[in-house]
């Protein structure tokens, strides 16, 4: 009996390494077939990197190609990619956006807006940059087949097309931050998006995705320890994550607080010049 359960764990064994070694090869000939690059048609949005540019003198920040578009349709824009220079030390905190893009709860986009006293917010997403006609796929994120930017914008363009032609159900978290943890943790970010600015970087959907490419910011900054988690690789559960580390609201149950934070599409209107505020006043807790 011992000899047979030897042999058979000795089989179970060797099956894994088989599956590892398989999968490696099939990892590095993806690294050598599907390499990063700059330089591709890309899909409307995603034609231009954005760049920060701190002043060496003041504390005024410029970020080159900050997209402020104004969308038309689901796939259709006004195209406005500008230079927006505003004082980092106005900095007062950051927000949390979860927006779902399908029926599946999990499946969402995560990202962030910083709010800026007297000024309008700066969003920060990270994204697959596609190619004109491709579509995003969770697998394909795992194969190489997406470079990744950081669009960097309004949230008239970022937000608003969520709440305006696509119609996605679109929460907003207020977080906790102090305004000094909001400003670390935008130039941590804003040193990622000047390296992709430089260097094309591939998406991965496990490790290289919209949530671990923000909280890993965070948890170098502060003693916050995310945890390992399905919700990490699934985004629209994060904010329970969130909750459950008293990082958003935390007084009552979850369910009542996600409700709370759901944005009314109906109570909001792209066009207007104060959409941010209206963002924030459809929140039923605000």
């Amino acid at each position: 009996m011992k000899i047979k359960g030897f042999f058979f764990r000795h089989k179970i064994l060797l099956f894994l390494s088989t599956i590892l070694l398989l999968w490696l090869v099939v990892y590095l000939c993806l690294v050598i077939i599907f390499r990063p690059s700059h330089d591709r048609d890309w899909e409307l949005g995603h034609e231009q990197l954005p760049q920060f540019i701190y002043s060496t003198d003041s504390s005024m920040v410029t970020i080159n190609n900050y997209r402020n578009f104004n969308w038309t349709d689901v796939k259709a824009a006004e195209v406005n990619y500008e230079s927006r220079t505003f004082d980092f030390d106005n900095i007062s905190g950051v927000d949390v956006f979860i927006s779902h893009f399908d029926d599946f709860e999990g499946l969402a986009h995560i990202f962030l807006s910083f709010r800026v006293e007297d000024d309008e917010p700066v969003v920060v997403s990270l994204e697959t940059r596609r190619e004109e006609g491709e579509a995003f796929s969770p697998l394909l994120g795992i194969l190489r087949q997406f470079e990744t930017i950081y669009v960097v914008g309004s949230e008239k363009d970022i937000v608003g097309v969520r709440t305006g032609y696509r119609g996605e159900r679109v929460y907003l978290y207020p977080t906790k931050a102090t305004s000094e943890q909001a400003k670390e943790l935008l130039r941590l970010i804003s040193k990622k998006v000047n390296d992709v600015y430089e260097t094309p970087t591939m998406y991965n959907t496990l490790t290289h995705n919209c949530t671990n490419e923000l909280t890993r910011p965070v948890e170098q900054m502060s003693q916050v320890d995310f945890p390992l988690t399905w919700k990490t690789i699934l985004p629209g559960y994060f904010d329970e994550v969130l909750y459950e580390m008293e990082l958003i609201e935390s007084g009552g149950e979850f369910p009542a607080i996600k409700f709370r934070h759901l944005i009314d599409n109906t109570r909001v209107n792209v066009q207007s010049a104060d959409y941010s505020d209206q963002l924030r006043a459809s929140i039923a807790n605000i």
